[in-house]
């Protein structure tokens, strides 16, 4: 039925919204799918009868194509990957073949790997329904954070079935095995659910806990079979092979039925076309919100971080309030709510007494919540998977359903606004990770001498020579021990290695926040050590569980900082101080205009202050000063450097980038100013030191004048020592066509890989000494890097014409976040970014 021929309230709302030229105006794209009926297969004819007597019991005569098809595949004994849509019944299908097994042994054990611990118990659910059907007597029970103490031996001894995630696999059941030998000696299915998640640094880690998992699991006579299902991501295989590190049999025609489906991509309406200033995405979502919820259409929202969940949710509440509404009809949910708050709410969507919910990517995955009708999302989550995902927790079970994405003021979204087929129609991006990375590789070395000695020339990793890195880790001082008789590796140490290893950073060192005396000192949080100086400097707004708090004081030796409660509406951004080295290039492309490259770096970089902006809104409200340590990253990165040529061609455009001609006066003027100045900075009130001049600053920069006699004004000059520029620099946001430049690329490159913004760190080199000229930088935030910086390389091409569209199609007219970035002081950054990105992307043609 189409939506004209649908009597539903959404049939109606969608009608009126596709009838009202004001809606429509702000409609970057409107597209929809027609419903889909199911594709069918007979129930083998192989499968137990009590397996068969289960189904007819829940209505089912037959099987999804894809179901019939990965049952098959399991029992011919090859490890399964279904890549198949939302509520497809991926669940169903890996429950075939286990249940099939445990029909046949009673003593088989499968382990059940999910992301989540929502997810994990609301499949446990599912899965007891069905051996209840099926009139088995196993125990399906789960092993997490959750599970009491005095029912963890429970588990180990009576657990057919276990529900856990790699986290709980890590630290308490691999370095536990002895415990659980009856468990991994009938190991035969290991389930990896939502595969697509383990990607970046999580699927490094988790790539390596499965491979501790197959070394004990083998060391105890058991070869378990993989079975993984996931969302479609454009390396399915390759993820499927990089985690069970083996063949792997890839399901991706999908048989499932699907109602309609309609997806609208929102921009809000514009306010300030001079400056591009929109109505919030916050704002804009909470008018949709309420309007599908005045229709009694049940609805999801997703933000993407606690703090716009949270605010959003107050949004929505008072609205709806103020409407009559019931506000305990409208829930948050996120990480963080205790787990009986999150079963309660996953209980009241079920059931309807909850009309909608405001959440993280916490509900993005398959918990079962029911019936919805309606997703809206706030800003582009991050990946074409994620969309699809919370786009499909709408329409599970309805004949009509609609999902909004709300586009926000980044240059990712404005790409999105004019190119809605990269979201309709394109390859979801590739989940990457790189389970040989070094540091990452090391931890688990050490976690599985601990758990099992290493044999010699035991190929623990793939690309890397375990050998040569246990007799480095050995040389290292590191507590590995080579017995001299058969030259087995053990773990020397009373220590228990997985616990200072976290799956979820390249490194287990952490700085603990901690409330102070008036909050009992309890700590609330800890964030892994190399991003503790962005986060959690003294000065910061830290935001736990939806609240802020201001860090007071911070011991950078101990590892613990200090925080108070915050009340204010203001979040703060580190100002940060880096410098590059260039190690070793992996590969290079010379151009007319300049150079590509991507390789392996050192970055240096020191947090030495931060703005304080009003949230939301954005808008600057003063800068302060800061101290922290100097932070060392060995990593991997792509950046392209910009040639003689091309900037002598941009200087007679009146564009100039790198470093300036002061001018022949220029040394005179200095002289006269810092004369003025009584030789002492004006900033701090240093005194010159011996044999060395302080610097003379520009207070409106020296780029954004014609003429050097107005921009050398005295008036316009402040004497200032070396440390103080540096940091009004950095303060000041000084803005160039390269900063425009790398503020385009680092916003686009989501888009090019499966990764957040924060993956990635952006380095702007005006100079370019390391590289040969002005160089612009996009680093990996993790050590030895995950695979980010060679993908780069690979869509480097793709990457500069998607910057340029962005900057031709944004309504700006000097430049803003959705595009080159705030433009400060400069009269025309938009355009001179512009002209730059044309003349690199035309240069030849």
């Amino acid at each position: 039925m189409r939506l004209d021929e649908l009597p539903t309230p959404l049939a109606a709302l969608l009608r009126r919204w596709r009838a009202d030229p004001g809606f429509r105006r702000r409609v970057a794209s409107w597209a929809w799918a027609p419903a889909r009926e199911a594709q069918w297969a007979p129930i083998p004819e192989d499968l137990h009868p009590r397996w068969r007597e289960a189904l007819q019991k829940e209505g089912i005569s037959k099987l999804y194509t894809h179901q019939v098809e990965a049952y098959r595949a399991a029992r011919s004994g090859a490890h399964v990957a279904l890549f198949t849509g939302t509520a497809s019944g991926k669940t169903l299908a890996f429950l075939l073949p286990i249940l099939q097994a445990l029909c046949e042994d009673p003593q088989t054990t499968a382990l059940f790997l999910y992301p989540t611990k929502a997810l994990a118990h609301d499949q446990l659910a599912i899965l007891r329904a069905w051996l209840s059907a099926a009139r088995l007597s196993v125990a399906a029970l789960p092993y997490d954070g959750d599970t009491p103490g005095e029912a963890r031996r429970f588990v180990r001894e009576r657990g057919r079935l276990l529900l856990t995630n790699p986290d709980m696999l890590h630290l308490g059941i691999l370095p536990q095995h002895p415990r659980w030998a009856s468990f991994l000696s009938h190991l035969r299915f290991v389930v990896i659910d939502e595969a697509h998640v383990y990607r970046g640094v999580f699927g490094s880690h988790v790539a390596n806990v499965l491979r501790r998992l197959r070394r004990l699991a083998a060391a105890y006579g058991a070869s378990p079979q993989f079975l993984l299902a996931s969302a479609t991501v454009a390396n399915g295989p390759e993820l499927a092979e990089g985690l069970v590190e083996g063949p792997v049999r890839i399901i991706e025609a999908d048989g499932a039925p699907y109602g309609e489906r309609h997806f609208i991509l929102y921009r809000p309406p514009l306010l300030d076309a001079a400056t591009g200033l929109r109505q919030s995405a916050l704002t804009a979502a909470v008018g949709l919100i309420l309007a599908f919820l005045e229709h009694g259409i049940p609805t999801i929202a997703f933000a993407r971080s606690r703090m716009a969940v949270e605010r959003l949710l107050r949004m929505v509440r008072s609205a709806w309030t103020e409407r009559g509404g019931d506000p305990e009809e409208i829930r948050g949910y996120r990480g963080g709510y205790l787990p009986e708050e999150r079963r309660a709410i996953e209980k009241g969507l079920r059931e309807g007494r909850i009309r909608g919910v405001i959440a993280t990517n916490a509900l993005e995955l398959g918990v079962d919540i029911g019936t919805l009708e309606a997703c809206v999302m706030v800003g582009y989550p991050g990946t074409i998977a994620s969309v699809r995902q919370q786009a499909g927790r709408a329409g599970r079970r309805a004949p009509l359903s609609v999902a909004i994405l709300v586009l926000t003021a980044t240059p990712l979204d404005e790409y999105l606004a004019g190119h809605p087929e990269f979201l309709l129609r394109g390859s979801p991006e590739a989940a990457r990770f790189d389970p040989d990375n070094l540091a990452i590789l090391a931890d688990h070395l050490r976690c599985a001498a601990f758990e099992w000695p290493l044999r010699p020339e035991e190929p623990f990793a793939r690309t890397l020579d375990t050998e040569w890195l246990v007799e480095q880790l050995i040389a290292d001082g590191e507590p590995l021990y080579r017995n001299p008789t058969d030259g087995r590796v053990y773990f020397a140490a009373d220590r228990y290695p997985a616990q200072a290893v976290s799956l979820r950073t390249s490194t287990g060192d952490r700085v603990r926040i901690r409330l102070g005396a008036e909050g009992g000192s309890r700590v609330i949080g800890e964030v892994d050590r190399p991003s503790a100086p962005r986060l959690v400097h003294p000065g910061a707004v830290y935001l736990h569980e939806g609240i802020a708090y201001r860090i007071v004081s911070v011991d950078w030796e101990e590892g613990e900082a200090v925080a108070a409660p915050f009340e204010g509406d203001e979040l703060t951004e580190p100002i940060v101080e880096a410098d590059w080295h260039l190690e070793e290039e992996r590969g290079r492309q010379v151009e007319p205009w300049g150079i590509e490259a991507w390789g392996e770096v050192t970055i240096v970089s020191r947090v030495v202050g931060y703005r304080r902006l009003r949230w939301p809104g954005g808008e600057l409200l003063g800068w302060e000063e800061v101290e922290t340590p100097e932070v060392t990253l060995p990593t991997a990165a792509w950046w392209l450097t910009l040639q003689p040529a091309l900037l002598e061609r941009l200087k007679q455009e009146g564009i100039h980038i790198g470093p300036l001609d002061y001018g022949p006066e220029w040394e005179t003027v200095r002289r006269k100013v810092r004369a003025r100045d009584g030789y002492r900075c004006r900033v701090c009130g240093a005194p010159e030191p011996p044999g060395q001049a302080h610097d003379v600053h520009h207070l409106r920069p020296l780029r954004t004048f014609r003429d050097l006699t107005e921009a050398h004004a005295l008036e316009n000059l402040i004497t200032v020592c070396r440390r103080c520029h540096r940091r009004l620099e950095q303060m000041l946001g000084t803005r160039s066509a390269l900063s425009g430049l790398a503020h385009l690329l680092h916003g686009l490159a989501p888009l090019f890989l499966m990764s957040d913004p924060a993956d990635l760190g952006v380095l702007v080199d005006p100079e370019g000494r390391a590289a040969g000229g002005p160089t612009v930088l996009l680093y990996e935030g993790v050590p030895g890097g995950v695979g980010f910086a060679a993908h780069l390389w690979m869509v480097r091409e793709a990457l500069r014409q998607a910057a340029l569209e962005v900057v031709k199609r944004c309504p700006c007219e000097r430049g803003c976040p959705a595009c080159v970035g705030p433009p400060g002081e400069m009269p025309d950054l938009k355009g001179e970014t512009r002209r730059l990105l044309e003349r690199i992307c035309e240069w030849g043609l």
